[in-house]
């Protein structure tokens, strides 16, 4: 378990990791004044057991004031409160430690028993007044954490709920077209028309496998692109060629859903609406310096206008590119 995890744990009370941290910390400051009365009085039995007495109690103390402080919010109030408990806490733990050395007889050289109990209360007021606000330090970052994660959370659900609802734009869009691509050729060419439906099936059938994917690899989206060009194949026949130049590197990258469709239907859209020759549709994709340079070019001609309003195709793209490339995409 990491350092973060441990603390996390510590400050949010699942249980054993404030155990195991509030341990180390007082047996850690037991060791370290049992060394300095060692050093003081050179009586080890009697050091150890002021340990176990004093440092003891601190450990209990410190137990009772946990579940205190986790309800407490901390502001000014509760900054009083701390400071008034710790002193509180100190005073209990010094007169413990003075019944213990009336007890024994063990009385400090350098001090009268009085200021040798101030000292004490002071010294120990200190140490309650850290590891108090030490607490509520951790807590309070914990939870700063916790919400800030929340809220990463919360903005990337609404980037996909939105990104779900872009996708259903787009469905719907691309079926209309292509029924209307199909009722035109329904008189003068059934079987083309007979055929269209078919491909429509397969292509839509693919849409409904991929519904619920937000990314796939590129290559899928070369699959889907074909099944689709092949309505537009049964339409337009030979005014049609398509051609695909993709590098292998390219093909294993991660896209958007159905990135590609609407920039090909717009590429055979308008070029063949505005070509009367034959057209060429062409796609290349590659790789260079982990970035994916995707380019979908035709032979058509595009006349000169200047509309503002570009559709429901590449307003929904440029709209996915921005979820998912924020300030990492070209189009």
């Amino acid at each position: 378990m990491s350092q973060h995890e441990v603390i996390k744990r510590w400050v949010s009370g699942q249980g054993v990791p404030f155990w195991s941290v509030n341990l180390i910390f007082w047996t850690l400051f037991g060791a370290s004044v049992f060394l300095v009365r060692w050093m003081l009085h050179g009586d080890v039995m009697l050091a150890l057991g002021f340990m176990v007495v004093s440092e003891g109690a601190a450990f209990g103390i410190s137990l009772l004031l946990r579940p205190i402080f986790r309800k407490l919010p901390f502001e000014l109030n509760t900054a009083l409160l701390i400071a008034v408990v710790s002193l509180g806490s100190s005073l209990l733990l010094a007169g413990i430690s003075h019944t213990f050395s009336m007890i024994t007889g063990w009385q400090n050289p350098y001090f009268s028993p009085l200021t040798n109990f101030l000292a004490r209360v002071l010294f120990m007021w200190i140490v309650f007044l850290g590891w108090s606000f030490a607490y509520f330090w951790l807590k309070t970052a914990s939870a700063l954490r916790s919400e800030t994660q929340f809220a990463e959370e919360a903005v990337q659900e609404a980037h996909r709920m939105e990104l779900q609802m872009l996708r259903a734009q787009l469905d719907p869009h691309f079926l209309f077209n292509s029924l209307n691509g199909i009722v035109a050729e329904i008189r003068p060419h059934p079987e083309t028309a007979t055929e269209m439906v078919r491909e429509l099936s397969d292509y839509l059938r693919y849409s409904l496998d991929h519904r619920n994917r937000v990314l796939s690899p590129l290559s899928s989206e070369l699959d889907a692109m074909k099944a689709y060009l092949q309505i537009e194949k049964s339409r337009f026949g030979e005014r049609l060629t398509v051609i695909f130049d993709v590098s292998d590197a390219a093909r294993w990258h991660e896209v958007p859903s159905f990135l590609l469709q609407p920039l090909i239907e717009n590429a055979i859209k308008h070029g063949l609406q505005n070509s009367s020759g034959p057209m060429t549709l062409h796609l290349s994709a590659s790789v260079s310096a982990d970035l994916l340079d995707i380019e979908i070019t035709n032979t058509g001609n595009l006349p000169n206008r200047s509309a503002k309003h570009t559709g429901l195709g590449l307003d929904t793209l440029r709209r996915r590119l921005d979820l998912h490339y924020p300030k990492r995409h070209v189009f």
